[in-house]
């Protein structure tokens, strides 16, 4: 029975693809997202909308049955009901055994597997493969915990929202339909209380809902800056620690926590308005069934089953107002929710692509850079008209001032910044033009402040890469001068060598540690272009030294740029770039330009330790 269970239950898990992407960007505005979003789950949400009204009918059936039993009673003896009635009571029986549990079944399986566990992966899939091509800018512009927090919850926004209204307020209005249709058949009068109570109950909803609409948007807006700064002090704690007393941070973490309470409190306010309202207007419904009712009783005017029924009735709609009203309020809460959230799903793609965007070609690697501009937005610092020419396998380190436009330059090599103007042409091919993939695929780069994942050493070299035999993992492990650590890695779980996890960006490994499995992770990708932003920085000199001879090798072949404040690691390169505000003022090879007594003279001369004094003097 139990396998029969799982089969027939994952049947209803597979009624549609939740990894069926859109390539339409999504909408902002919240009915278009959202019709965006029902296509695939459509034949879905048709069957619910057709078993809540068969559930929601046979419920009212029985109210009304139950109502016939009692006239019957009162008017048939024992012998004369049972030959009258045995047959209808018998397929009442049916009903109630078979039919009633087989249509909540379905009702159940449709509304909480099929649509339920499907829904929000559909909604989040399709936003993360939106934002995953968003740029690195974009990315910086906002909290990361803000952008995950909306990322996850708006699945559940979606979700909760469409299954709301099919699974109780579709089902409470086919009830209530029901309900009418069955009180004007039996006695006309008996549906006008219901039907007045239904006219003021929509008109309060429609008259509040949008003020709850809005104060919902405004709690979920400050409950994502909430989350976004407690995300951002926590992968922060050890500057915090170091530079902020506790009563500041406590402070600062304390002005979050009280916006979001002011904006709950707005929410609530509304909701216990709105609350008392409507068990002010249950009365009527009580009143107008039961006491009605029982003045047509007592003029002829209806029998004591229709008024047994009525009785029931009014106390069944009490119920179930209150369940629509708790439906609806939590409807119209993830509705505001879905709006704060769309704020960020819903922005456009920053650095666009083409669908047939070509792949990036690289046969032997130049590099071209014409009249180069970049101000991040606000006018200056960044590179201001730079041009510059890599041979195929030339090896360029570039040195300048924090601020002259270094870093810049790497980001907008890699497209993770539009270049306001100017050309990036990698062997004759515009890099705005071809995919970006593919474009990254051709770089290794190896930055400053190695990235890790809290994954295992083994993924962060792999980076799902799936072909790489055990011995070339060892291999580029040690050539990087990384697997004499990693083998003796141990984590809290147990996990040992390649398959320890690193932690949160690799804080449980040291600086050089995790620039060394940096290393590996580029030796292993062997692009054609290789980029070194201040590559051995986080390594102590007698690492520095071996990793120097790996990288020498590693760059063979390659068409190289390396960017260090630490001129020893630059000065055997074919030719060494000078930048100051944005411009190239010097190049050439070391020697000349220590010649030349210009800017990378007075480099060398001041730094101590290799580092550059970045002074403007």
């Amino acid at each position: 029975m139990e396998r029969i269970y799982e089969h027939i239950t994952r049947w209803f898990l597979h009624a549609f693809d939740p990894y069926n992407l859109s390539h339409r960007q999504p909408d902002r505005q919240l009915w278009p997202y959202l019709k965006s979003h029902i296509k695939p789950m459509r034949w879905v949400i048709l069957c619910s909308v057709i078993v809540t009204v068969v559930a929601a009918s046979i419920e009212v059936w029985l109210i009304q049955y139950a109502g016939n039993i009692v006239d019957k009673l009162v008017s048939s003896n024992t012998e004369n009901f049972w030959k009258v009635e045995g047959s209808a009571l018998l397929l009442a029986a049916l009903v109630v055994l078979l039919l009633r549990p087989c249509a909540q079944f379905l009702r159940l399986s449709i509304n909480d597997i099929s649509f339920s566990c499907n829904a929000a992966t559909l909604v989040r899939w399709r936003a993360y493969n939106h934002l995953i091509n968003q740029s690195v800018g974009w990315f910086q512009e906002d909290l990361t915990g803000r952008t995950s927090g909306r990322l996850v919850d708006i699945g559940n926004h979606v979700a909760d929202s469409i299954h709301t209204a099919l699974n109780t307020v579709a089902f409470g209005v086919v009830y209530m339909v029901g309900v009418v249709v069955l009180m004007a058949g039996t006695e006309i009068w008996l549906a006008a209380p219901l039907l007045l109570w239904l006219g003021l109950y929509i008109a309060v909803l429609y008259l509040i809902m949008p003020r709850m609409i809005d104060a919902q948007h405004n709690f979920q807006s400050a409950k994502s800056g909430l989350v976004g700064t407690v995300v951002d002090s926590f992968s922060n704690i050890e500057t915090l620690k170091l530079f902020a007393p506790k009563s500041l941070i406590a402070a600062d973490q304390r002005r979050s926590l009280e916006a979001t309470r002011e904006a709950l409190f707005k929410t609530r306010q509304i909701g216990i308005a709105l609350r008392t309202v409507l068990v002010m207007l249950e009365a009527v419904v009580i009143v107008g069934f039961v006491g009605y009712g029982i003045w047509l009783w007592s003029v002829d005017a209806a029998s004591i089953g229709v008024i047994s029924s009525a009785i029931a009735l009014s106390l069944r709609i009490t119920t179930m107002a209150d369940w629509i009203l708790d439906s609806i309020w939590w409807l119209f809460q993830r509705i505001g929710s879905l709006r704060e959230a769309l704020l960020t799903i819903g922005q456009p793609i920053e650095i666009p692509e083409k669908d047939d965007a070509p792949e990036l070609n690289v046969s032997v690697g130049t590099i071209d850079i014409k009249n180069l501009h970049h101000h991040y937005g606000i006018g200056y610092g960044g590179l201001n008209g730079l041009s510059l020419s890599i041979q195929p396998g030339e090896k360029v380190g570039i040195v300048g001032r924090s601020g002259s436009g270094k870093s810049t330059l790497v980001n907008l090599m890699l497209r993770f910044f539009e270049a306001e103007k100017g050309t990036i042409t990698i062997d004759g091919q515009d890099i705005k033009v071809v995919n970006q993939d593919s474009l990254r695929a051709a770089v290794g780069m190896v930055a400053q402040q190695a990235a890790l994942l809290n994954r295992s050493v083994r993924d962060n070299i792999l980076l799902g890469r799936e072909d790489v035999s055990e011995q070339k993992l060892v291999s580029v492990a040690t050539q990087a001068r990384a697997h004499a650590f990693i083998k003796d890695l141990k984590d809290k779980k147990g996990r040992t060598g390649y398959e320890a996890h690193v932690g949160e960006r690799g804080v449980k490994l040291s600086g050089g540690q995790r620039q060394r499995v940096a290393i590996a992770r580029v030796i292993l990708k062997d692009a054609p272009i290789l980029i070194l932003d201040e590559a051995t920085s986080a390594l102590d000199s007698e690492v520095e030294s071996e990793i120097q001879q790996s990288l020498i090798d590693v760059m063979h072949n390659k068409t190289v740029i390396a960017i260090a404040h630490r001129l020893s690691t630059i000065a055997r390169m074919d030719r060494i770039i000078v930048l100051d505000r944005g411009q190239i003022i010097e190049e050439g090879k070391h020697a000349d330009l220590i010649e030349r007594s210009g800017l990378y003279a007075s480099f060398w001369s001041q730094q101590s330790d290799g580092f550059i004094f970045t002074a403007d003097d």
